[in-house]
């Protein structure tokens, strides 16, 4: 076995944490499964995550230095395995994307819980954050700019994974690095009395939801027509008129365009497990260790082989089915927490609204209108359970949605029965009324929809909204 680096997430690294502190039993756990005398290193990385100043790309070019030094430039000769935990996925796709060759030097990399898309607890307020990191005596800063990088729809980090759907950046067939995601749909009982509702949230771990911790995400981009660029002002007027007595807009004046991952990176949902905690937490849990050393050893042996890594997909889902089955014949008392409720399957829908300058829309509005009621189909908007906006950037909402429902004994997908629905997108430039954008206004069939939209996974929809001037922003007259 290849030297395996374990690289931690946000608030393990404290003042003066030890190095069982951060990474408890996992190492013990490591060299129980592989043999001690199998695995040629094991590497313990350390990082500030509770440093104000401390920035994402910081640390990755720490990291790198770190690789550099004499003591572990023989990983970059020989080749390493990484083993993450939350926002440790962050700061090591971040290194791929910053420093690596293709191919990588990295071959396995294993997300146990990656907060690849975010965590509500870097919503809750920094200073309610430090607090907590005073009372845990893990520092007493709350890391301001890695928090901001951990709220929903963060722009620095949607670019960091969207880097990878570019051509030439593949992560499987350019670098050749192998990802693999594990997450737990648990939470302590503590918790639930808590008035938070991310330590509690259902599909979520305590700090990380498992549509967060899924790489399989998929892209969309909304973009202008070539006819509605050449829009003149008063037709657009008309359509923003027509917005604003909240008449439907009939015209289509965006196309759409869908891009996903590939291949699918293997994922599953592990069986008692959330986010961290000595009886159920995902990296040194005492009672899961049967369902996360098994699936953690299966990923880092599988060799760099489409046909391993299909079969290694295939135990993953296997593993994810066999939770919820398990799940299923669990019984609640009908005053107590419904278990099954706490693994319904839930998706994120990031939207991203931008002029075509690149910059982010202030004041907007994201309507959907389903006109089917009937008792058949389930309406989208039905579906959404919370909202974000973004606080750092402008033109970011993150809806989440309950996509599946447990109805005894069958695990319900509600997108199977989505109804089509109307897409609306209205903007407003609140600066003046000399700038006008162009509405969105889309059909989203059932196919569509649920092309785009599925259980445990993100959805990223750009959208360039068009932004056209009056004729009073430039004129030219002849004299």
């Amino acid at each position: 076995m290849k030297p395996i680096l374990l690289v931690h997430g946000y608030s393990s690294e404290g003042e003066d944490n030890s190095v069982s502190e951060i990474y408890g039993t996992l190492p013990d756990d490591l060299r129980s499964e592989f043999g001690a005398g199998t695995i040629l290193t094991l590497n313990l990385s350390r990082w500030l995550s509770l440093n104000d100043g401390v920035r994402l790309d910081d640390v990755s070019y720490a990291m790198d230095r770190a690789l550099h030094s004499p003591q572990y430039r023989d990983l970059l000769l020989s080749g390493f395995h990484v083993v993450i935990h939350s926002t440790g996925a962050l700061v090591v796709r971040n290194w791929i994307r910053m420093f690596s060759p293709r191919p990588s030097p990295i071959e396995n990399v294993v997300h146990l819980a990656g907060a690849n898309f975010g965590s509500g607890l870097a919503h809750i307020g920094k200073a309610q954050l430090v607090r907590w990191a005073r009372y845990l005596g893990t520092g007493s800063q709350g890391g301001r700019h890695i928090l901001d990088e951990l709220e929903f729809g963060s722009w620095k980090t949607l670019d960091l994974h969207l880097h990878f759907l570019q051509p030439g950046n593949n992560m499987y067939e350019d670098y050749q690095v192998q990802e693999f995601c594990m997450a737990g749909s648990q939470t302590t009982k503590v918790l639930r009395a808590a008035p938070i509702r991310y330590v509690k949230e259902d599909s979520s771990d305590n700090t990380v939801r498992t549509s967060a911790a899924n790489l399989n995400y998929t892209r969309v981009h909304i973009a202008p027509t070539e006819e509605a660029r050449q829009l003149s002002v008063d037709e657009l007027q008309r359509l923003v008129q027509e917005r604003k007595e909240d008449q439907s807009v009939r015209d289509s004046n965006y196309s759409v365009a869908v891009a996903r991952n590939h291949p699918e990176v293997p994922f599953s949902v592990a069986y008692e497990t959330g986010h961290f905690g000595e009886k159920i937490g995902i990296v040194s849990g005492s009672r899961n260790r049967k369902e996360v050393m098994p699936r953690l050893k299966r990923a880092l042996q599988t060799p760099l082989d489409d046909t391993a890594y299909s079969a290694t997909r295939e135990y993953f889902q296997e593993q994810h089915q066999r939770t919820f089955e398990r799940v299923g014949r669990l019984k609640t008392s009908p005053l107590g927490w419904s278990k099954q409720a706490q693994y319904e399957g839930h998706a994120q829908i990031i939207f991203r609204l931008k002029d075509q300058y690149g910059e982010g829309v202030k004041q907007f509005d994201i309507t959907f209108r389903t006109s089917d009621r009937s008792a058949k189909k389930v309406s989208l908007e039905s579906l959404i359970e919370d909202d974000h906006k973004n606080k750092k950037n402008d033109g970011t909402l993150t809806f989440y949605l309950r996509t599946q429902l447990f109805i005894k004994p069958v695990w319900l997908d509600r997108m199977s029965i989505i109804a089509p629905t109307r897409l609306e997108i209205f903007a407003t430039e609140t600066d003046g009324q000399e700038i006008a954008y162009l509405p969105v206004n889309l059909q989203l069939s059932s196919d569509f929809l649920r092309d785009i939209v599925k259980s445990f996974q993100t959805t990223i929809i750009d959208v360039e909204m068009l932004r056209l001037p009056t004729r009073k922003v430039f004129e030219i007259s002849q004299s």
